[in-house]
């Protein structure tokens, strides 16, 4: 039906593509699928005329020195560049945003975007996945990198079947969700050198002037990232309200008049708490393991580490 060491991954963010590019490199078939039009997750960026726009992560810090080798060979390949450093720590980008550094990554690998996963089923000790368009794949190993109560939802077919340990885990996960306000301006905003205002209060988390960051060509290109307290409380309200709301609290960071104004709701934008394990693994049902940011730790960094973890645990039970 398929080789031995054969892995689906589902979610290419940073946990998926590093776990995919590990697997890889130990002679493994993955394949690598996403509901999204673009490879990254969270590493997302939009290009709206000459405008482009990191909306989801803004940027990404190394402490792991295995981060930062991969960080070194990724600086050295022209993907990323230090945008400022703060607290010791220097602040890394994206030099085409932050997506283009999950593009790059995914160029070697079989990765599958604008594929919706509906269901996924045990079948003898393997993992069968269902497409929204119909298509029917397998493999022996199945990773799951979405967000924890994404993940589940997938597995409802067969949640009895799990550990109940690791389900009370997964549904222990809760996320902040975040409003991206993606603005673009007639000129040049008040935003201060490196590009970068967290306000002290209000209902701005921060506000990135992406030209200035050195990603976006053209006159002031902004990303307005909202607080998880006002997101909730106007998630389902009518978006142009909350663009409104949003750009009379940025008003004194805008300086020139606004030219375009688009609303993107990440309901799954932060893990308010990470699990003790960078993964999670189990053989039962079939061998299957999570990871992503709510295990390594709530940075890139940390969907890079748990993303590595999972793969170093798939390959050294497939070899025992």
């Amino acid at each position: 039906m398929h080789e031995t060491k054969s892995c689906l991954i589902v979610g290419a963010g940073m946990a998926g593509l590093t776990a995919a590019s590990a697997l890889s490199q130990n002679g493994w078939h993955v394949t690598l699928l996403d509901k999204g039009r673009n490879v990254g997750g969270r590493m997302a960026t939009r290009q709206i005329g000459v405008s482009r726009f990191d909306h989801g992560a803004q940027f990404f810090t190394v402490r792991d020195s295995r981060f930062q080798n991969a960080v070194d060979q990724w600086e050295a390949r022209g993907w990323v560049k230090p945008w400022f450093t703060e607290s010791g720590h220097i602040r890394y980008c994206g030099v085409e945003g932050m997506a283009g550094i999950a593009k790059a990554l995914a160029k070697p690998l079989h990765c599958r975007t604008a594929t919706r996963v509906e269901r996924i089923e045990p079948v003898d000790n393997c993992w069968r996945l269902f497409t929204e368009a119909g298509e029917e794949l397998s493999a022996n190993t199945l990773l799951l990198t979405p967000p924890a109560p994404q993940s589940l939802a997938l597995l409802s077919a067969c949640i009895d079947r799990l550990p109940s340990g690791i389900v009370s885990e997964m549904r222990s996960v809760a996320f902040d969700p975040c409003f991206a306000l993606l603005t673009t301006l007639a000129g040049p905003s008040r935003v201060p050198p490196p590009g970068l205002v967290r306000p002290d209060t209000g209902p701005i988390a921060l506000i990135a002037d992406n030209t200035v960051k050195g990603i976006s060509a053209g006159p002031a290109a902004l990303t307005i990232h909202a607080r998880a307290d006002f997101t909730r409380s106007f998630f389902e309200a009518d978006p142009q309200q909350v663009a409104q709301l949003l750009l009379e609290a940025a008003e004194p960071w805008l300086g020139s008049p606004v030219l375009t104004s688009q609303i993107h709701r990440w309901k799954y934008s932060q893990p308010l708490a990470v699990c003790g394990e960078p993964c999670l693994y189990t053989l039962e049902p079939a061998p299957l393991a999570f990871a992503g940011d709510a295990f390594g730790g709530p940075r890139i960094e940390g969907a890079f580490l748990s993303g590595m973890a999972a793969a170093e645990r798939i390959t050294a039970t497939a070899l025992r």
